[in-house]
């Protein structure tokens, strides 16, 4: 098994800090929420900071030690990174507008259909994600655990850690979709005019 490279160690280590001092500059859109939806709120902001800086790091040493280091010095596990964090990046992303209620959606009919009409199609809607994502989030973790054996060959790091950006992102869409489905029922205002709901 080969070891995880030193570089990507540090890259790491520095896209962690400087993704938690970002997160913690831009706090205030979270300082009217309770203090564990807040917290909350600062690891989600973290871990898509963490995500986005890795991508663009990955990218810029791949870039320099393709054109500007010379030929006897490589780095292959650049293009393994940048593969892992975008699937990462993209499924993380996909749970962070679930919870914000801003997946794209067709609302040429729903802006026609009356305001009760608008909370039966959104708790159906709310009902077929779920149904969706329930086997998705099973399947991807018996998936994810089959892969715990083999190992990435330039990371050093469990092939596993691609797969379980299913099952672990999937979690939090169904916990987002239920919070949703509460608040649809609650006297909280619907989305209605591409007015984001936020959980």
């Amino acid at each position: 098994m080969m070891p995880t490279p030193l570089e990507l160690k540090l890259l790491t280590g520095a896209c962690i800090l400087l993704a938690l001092w970002l997160a913690w500059a831009v706090r205030q859109d979270a300082t009217e929420l309770p203090v564990a939806a807040r917290l909350w709120r600062h690891a989600e902001n973290s871990m898509s900071l963490f995500l986005m800086l890795m991508m663009l790091a990955t990218s810029t040493v791949q870039v320099v030690a393709r054109y500007v280091l010379p030929d006897d010095y490589s780095m292959p596990w650049t293009e393994e990174a940048g593969r892992l964090v975008m699937v990462w990046a993209t499924l993380w992303a996909a749970a962070v507008l679930q919870r914000t209620d801003e997946h794209i959606s067709m609302s040429a009919v729903f802006d026609l259909v009356p305001m009760a009409g608008k909370r039966i199609l959104l708790v159906i809607g709310d009902l077929i994600t779920l149904g969706l994502l329930a086997p998705i989030a099973w399947w991807g973790w018996n998936n994810a655990r089959a892969l715990d054996i083999m190992t990435s060959i330039s990371l050093g790091l469990p092939l596993s850690i691609f797969a379980y950006s299913i099952p672990v992102t999937s979690g939090l869409m169904i916990l987002y979709s239920l919070a949703l489905l509460v608040k649809r029922f609650s006297d909280e205002p619907i989305r209605a005019g591409g007015q984001p709901v936020d959980i």
